[in-house]
């Protein structure tokens, strides 16, 4: 039995996510309407034997990937260059594989990842985008990008960021550490990358949402530690829209 490790880069807009969804609708082509859905689908056509597929992050609807991890386990002896080159043929053009690579015995792509980093754009400019649209959240008003600066240095370290999650996530521990967070404005977009070694449900858009408020002039970004210690949601600012967030990479 071996595992195949796939690095797996998508356009996450007409996908509900990556997690299968067993009783969901299927898309008009009768393929399932989530990323992991489409890759078992093809990975049994090409390997002539059903293949569960783990992802190292659970993408929402919406989401988009540079670089997401995932493995499968197989006995088929279908060569590694051979399985991405068929899956590239077969899967949608918003969808590649950018490496296929048989791993040692017991790598794990969730459980074995070090830190994932994700990336939002926020397209704040008076002019919406055009090609740009799918992967931008386009505000068209003022932000304080220095105060947003300012609140990101209050979130990263360890905390319980109970006040940044959505409902539906239901942990023993909502302890994460935030690595790195910076926020930068290049040309009218403004760009806020995150690091953490685990993300609650939606915790990237609570932070990006919250982040907004600060620039705004909604929040002061001194009221962070606060918000945090509290771990009430409702301090906290709204998610921000999926389409703005990028999975850049997951490091192992």
């Amino acid at each position: 039995m071996r595992t195949i490790r796939l690095i797996i880069g998508f356009i996450g807009t007409r996908y509900e996510g990556w997690q299968s969804q067993k009783k969901g609708p299927s898309t008009s082509s009768g393929q399932g309407n989530t990323v992991q859905e489409i890759f078992e689908k093809h990975l049994k056509k090409i390997l002539k034997e059903p293949a569960d597929l783990i992802s190292s992050s659970r993408t929402d609807s919406g989401v988009h990937a540079l670089s997401l991890t995932a493995h499968f386990k197989t006995k088929n002896a279908l060569p590694d260059q051979k399985i991405k080159q068929a899956l590239n043929f077969y899967l949608p053009k918003d969808i590649v594989v950018h490496s296929a690579r048989t791993m040692p015995e017991g790598f794990h792509a969730r459980y074995h990842a070090k830190s994932k980093v994700y990336r939002y754009e926020i397209w704040n400019r008076s002019t919406r985008p055009l090609f740009e649209a799918p992967f931008v959240l386009w505000y068209p008003y003022p932000l304080n990008v220095a105060l947003m600066k300012k609140a990101a240095s209050y979130i990263k370290g360890r905390h319980d960021f109970s006040a940044f999650k959505d409902k539906g996530d239901e942990k023993k521990s909502y302890i994460r550490t935030i690595r790195h967070l910076t926020v930068k404005k290049e040309k009218g977009v403004i760009r806020i990358e995150i690091e953490a070694d685990g993300f609650l449900r939606h915790m990237v858009r609570v932070i990006v949402g919250t982040l907004i408020e600060v620039g705004r002039g909604k929040i002061p970004p001194e009221t962070i530690p606060q918000i945090i210690q509290s771990k009430d949601r409702s301090r906290a600012g709204p998610t921000a829209k999926p389409h703005g967030l990028t999975l850049v990479r997951v490091k192992y």
